[in-house]
């Protein structure tokens, strides 16, 4: 393989695929990105076997073949060059590759091509297409609420529950839930669900960056393709019964309040400052169309009055700090409403829109109570 290219643009694709390397899986194979050629542009892979990441790129090709690059020093190496063409040769028999930039060049000793695991592209009818802008939405409205914990898988995923043209994207960790619902266009009767893991989610997010160019989305038994012009993201689905999150969103509500979502992140904040380490618990009291927000610890005590349009009954409730402010920083709506059936049943946040998005919040049982 002998290929000439601009130096950003192999940085910028290089960055994509190394999303997808595992730099502590014991295969060492596993931590070199894949380049082979393809007529008139060069194609890009890595996987850790739970995801995998394909992106090309034009380049001028003068000669055809393959190589795996060690992905952590070869990405070093090309952000360092200066901007300047520049030249990957590979050898076919050491499988090393020479880095040429102007007058100097380097050589970086690479893995067999023949070790690299198969990187089949899954094949299914089941797909539709969601815009750029909207599915970066959604997934940032939702995939905080994920859990971190491995051991339940189920939580550590994102529930995309396919009826007719409308989706239902659901996460929730048991202490928090975030919901958003999207239309469909031209996807005749689909009717499916599938887990998708936080972490695919969230390496998409940064995949699709700013773009709003349509992504389409290929479901299998076991497996979902998000598919760009250039970039290709794969990723295992998370086997099991996703817990029927419809029972736990309270319908009725004795208590509720309309208040501006950057007050009140920005109070919540304030008084998180003065919370105990690991502990980050903030006092609410809404009564007479005011939100009072109060801390007390050792390092101090703070407390906030804020304007509110209420409607109900007077209310005392404790919040993680943490969580709270997770949903008002994608909640997407100038105002809120948050809606209660009793000082520790969930609260209900939702955008002053017609969007058709809502977060739900357990509130923390306070000592003295």
């Amino acid at each position: 393989m002998k290929i000439i290219c601009e130096k950003e643009k192999l940085l910028e694709v290089v960055q994509i695929v190394q999303r997808a390397v595992s730099l502590k899986n014991p295969l060492p194979i596993l931590s070199g990105i894949k380049f082979e050629t393809k007529e008139d542009r060069v194609l890009l892979t890595a996987t850790d076997l739970e995801i995998g990441i394909q992106c090309t790129f034009q380049a001028e090709i003068l000669e055809e073949g393959r190589a795996v690059i060690p992905a952590k020093i070869f990405t070093e190496l090309i952000r360092r060059l200066p901007d300047a063409p520049v030249v990957l040769e590979s050898d076919s028999l050491t499988g090393s590759v020479k880095v040429k930039y102007g007058q100097s060049e380097a050589n970086i000793n690479g893995f067999p091509v023949d070790e690299f695991p198969d990187f089949p592209l899954p094949e299914s009818e089941t797909q539709f297409y969601l815009s750029g802008d909207i599915l970066r939405e959604v997934i940032r409205q939702v995939v905080f609420a994920v859990a971190a914990d491995e051991n339940r898988p189920i939580f550590t995923g994102v529930l995309f529950e396919i009826s007719g043209e409308e989706v239902h994207v659901v996460a929730t960790d048991t202490h928090r839930l975030a919901w958003r619902r999207v239309s469909l266009n031209n996807v005749g009767e689909l009717n499916i669900n599938l887990i998708v893991p936080g972490k695919t989610l969230n390496e998409l997010l940064r995949i699709i960056g700013g773009s709003d160019q349509p992504v389409k989305v290929t479901i299998t038994e076991n497996q979902v393709l998000f598919n760009t012009d250039d970039v290709c993201l794969i990723s295992r689905l998370i086997g099991g019964q996703f817990p029927n999150y419809r029972q736990v969103i309270p319908r009725e509500h004795i208590s509720r309040i309309r208040i501006k979502t950057r007050e009140l992140a920005e109070a919540t904040e304030r008084a998180a400052l003065l919370t105990r380490e690991g502990s980050s618990i903030v006092k609410f009291n809404i009564q007479d169309n005011m939100l009072v927000i109060s801390v007390n610890t050792e390092a101090g005590s703070v407390r906030e009055e804020l304007s509110v349009y209420h409607e109900g009954e007077p209310l005392q409730f404790a919040f993680n700090a943490r969580y709270l402010s997770d949903v008002l920083k994608v909640v997407g709506s100038e105002e809120i409403n948050i809606e209660f059936t009793g000082p520790l049943s969930p609260g209900i946040l939702k955008p002053v829109s017609d969007m058709e998005y809502l977060s739900l919040l357990l509130p923390v049982r306070l000592r003295e109570e």
